[in-house]
């Protein structure tokens, strides 16, 4: 491996466990917004303006994973055949025995509360919405990225720097138009057709494009600016999401998000190549994103009340995230020991 692999993996692997402990931070933070709509009484109180505050601040970390992906992906080289052996080996397992964990455990949960006619539904729903649990769509979004690499390859290989960055622009266009239209139609209260969950990958070509652009071209930016743009994202996200709507703007596809999130990917590959011995938990990012949740639920379920004595909610929820991180790594960690069980994350 020659020198400049070396710094490449050392900020790859940086962003990789700084963006799974976000969406770790980013889901306990969820407890206190999700399903909180204006009209309740816990909408703007303190517990909700401190989820709001974590959710602004790690909303990035998913389209990070994805442009990573398209930063390490889109220019290799490398037969088809062989590319689709190590997709379909890193991805097809986790994929098939994590949706089959998540589904049991729903069921189990249903029948504890003596309510399990309503788990199968639940569960069927979430299987027919590429969704078996809330962070299992990633994983049902993925492998339909990397169906159409090899095309993707071939067009970045293809056509014009200009041509690369058009395109790039575009899918980010059409994405957030999207978006916006979405919020837009429940806001008339005019219900979106369902789409199919093969569709979705298509919302984030321009992330994934834009890996292999920056890739390829080696784009420079301005630190100063990038500076500027995350906190003005952050402040936009923060209060948009209070006095306009959340449903928008803690999109992955919304304007701010999508700004942030390029410009936080640009200072981290410039700054974060540092060797901080990051390395064993990135080689474990995907198991520690594949466990987590249920971490989240057991320590919420058994632990909340005492916590939340010790704790300011503030400090609560930056504290659960790590707990859990810690707790998925070593779970991780003994999985990846096993000789089947480390095939699966």
């Amino acid at each position: 491996m020659n020198k400049s692999n070396q710094t490449r993996l050392l900020w790859a692997d940086n962003l990789r466990v700084l963006a799974v402990l976000a969406v770790i931070t980013l889901h306990v933070a969820s407890d206190f917004i999700s399903d909180i709509d204006i009209n309740s009484s816990t909408y703007g109180a303190r517990e909700w303006w401190a989820g709001n505050l974590y959710a602004s601040l790690t909303l990035w970390c998913i389209p990070l994973f994805i442009i990573l992906s398209g930063y390490l992906l889109l220019n290799k080289r490398e037969s088809n055949t062989e590319f689709f052996k190590k997709r379909l080996r890193k991805i097809l397992i986790p994929l098939i025995f994590w949706s089959l964990f998540y589904s049991l455990w729903l069921l189990l949960k249903h029948h504890l509360r003596g309510d399990l006619s309503s788990a199968y539904f639940t569960v069927a729903k979430g299987w027919a919405l590429g969704e078996p649990y809330y962070h299992l769509w990633y994983l049902f979004m993925i492998p339909f990225l990397y169906l159409v690499t090899p095309l993707l390859r071939v067009i970045v290989r293809s056509i014009t720097q200009t041509e690369l960055a058009l395109f790039t622009s575009v899918c980010f266009a059409l994405a957030a138009l999207s978006a916006l239209t979405n919020v837009i139609l429940l806001y008339f209260e005019l219900s979106a057709k369902v789409s199919l969950f093969t569709n979705d990958f298509l919302s984030y070509l321009g992330y994934f494009c834009l890996g292999g652009y920056v890739a390829r071209y080696g784009v420079k930016t301005h630190d100063k600016w990038c500076a500027v743009i995350i906190a003005s994202t952050f402040i936009i996200t923060l209060f948009g999401s209070y006095y306009l709507t959340h449903l928008y703007f803690y999109s992955y596809l919304s304007l701010n998000i999508i700004a942030l999130s390029i410009c936080l990917f640009f200072i981290l590959k410039k700054h974060a190549n540092i060797d901080i011995k990051l390395h064993r938990f990135a080689n474990l990012s995907f198991g520690i994103y594949l466990i987590h949740p249920l971490f989240i639920k057991l320590i919420s379920t058994y632990c909340d009340t005492w916590l939340r004595q010790l704790f300011d909610i503030y400090l609560y929820i930056p504290i659960v995230a790590c707990f859990t991180f810690a707790l998925s790594y070593l779970t991780a960690l003994g999985m990846s020991k096993i000789r089947y069980l480390k095939l699966c994350i």
